[in-house]
């Protein structure tokens, strides 16, 4: 990862000019050449290619490589507007990206989940559900990896297909909120997924906030920024938490950020990747190349 530190000379007004109006996301632009660090000089938001780069920049990275991103907040247990706290979510996502000719890219996820205590932060092998009383083992469960393109716009060619099961999904990105030199950029996204077993679909509702530096997203030289994410999404309840029909659904609220390798994760999620998963934790990158996990929520 590489960030500087000298002010770009693109100026905040220029970027609010640029950008009034215009999402990074989804912009119909056609063929638009593949978002590297070759770029000379300072991008200019009022470009369409340059607002793709940022964009990547922010949320991925222009080059291709490895990403990673932590997440951990608390899963809540909603019924009415009573919430229910139920264990925190402890979560560390690989990702790997890889620029396509056309100006789009691939991108290949694997997402590692693990349950803790909500007071200790231990993890969590079994869980007491507090609306059934039953004990259920907690299982690592991952999910991925799966691979999804984009298109040159940064749009996504939605799958319809995950992990042996029927898919139906929405996603959009927001215009970028600058504020002094700080820029903010929500992606929304829905999913129904239709699981065997399952008398009604799972589904999905989340908003994801991401946070990073004008400075650095302007300055071509930096080809993934320091990004840092605020997560809340809505769900139905898990299957393996064993609810039946009982009416209420699942409410996360995470922070997280994105780091550049498998040392700069979470100290806590390390240890509990080492503990359960010790083949995975011990070259995390060959997991990617593994077979795609079967979706069980």
């Amino acid at each position: 990862m590489q960030h500087r530190d000298r002010p770009a000379s693109t100026t905040r007004r220029e970027w609010l000019k640029g950008t009034a109006g215009t999402v990074f996301a989804g912009t119909a632009l056609g063929a638009v050449a593949a978002a590297d660090a070759t770029t000379t000089g300072p991008l200019d938001p009022s470009r369409a290619a340059d607002r793709l780069r940022i964009y990547r920049k922010l949320r991925y990275r222009t080059d291709d490589g490895l990403i990673w991103w932590w997440l951990q907040g608390p899963k809540f247990g909603q019924v009415g507007t009573t919430l229910t706290p139920l264990f925190t979510l402890v979560v560390g996502t690989l990702m790997r990206i890889r620029h396509r000719a056309d100006g789009g890219f691939d991108l290949t996820t694997l997402e590692m989940v693990f349950l803790a205590d909500v007071d200790s932060g231990a993890r969590l092998a079994a869980w007491r559900n507090p609306y059934t009383g039953e004990t259920l083992p907690v299982k690592f469960d991952p999910l991925g990896p799966s691979t999804v393109s984009y298109r040159p716009d940064n749009s996504r060619v939605l799958p319809t297909e995950i992990g042996g099961a029927r898919l139906e999904a929405s996603a959009r990105s927001s215009g970028p909120l600058v504020v002094g030199d700080d820029v903010f950029v929500r992606d929304e996204s829905t999913a129904r997924v239709f699981s065997p077993g399952r008398t009604a679909p799972f589904e999905v509702n989340d908003i994801s906030t991401y946070h990073g530096n004008l400075r650095e997203l302007l300055d071509p030289k930096v080809t993934m920024a320091r990004a840092s994410v605020a997560f809340a999404e809505v769900t139905g309840w898990q299957r393996w938490m064993n609810m039946g029909e009982r009416p209420g659904n699942l409410t996360s609220r995470s922070a997280g950020a994105k780091v550049a390798d498998y040392g700069s994760m979470p100290e806590n999620w390390r240890a509990m990747l080492a503990e359960v998963a010790p083949r995975i934790a011990a070259d995390p990158v060959a997991a990617l190349e593994g077979p795609a996990a079967r979706f069980t929520r």
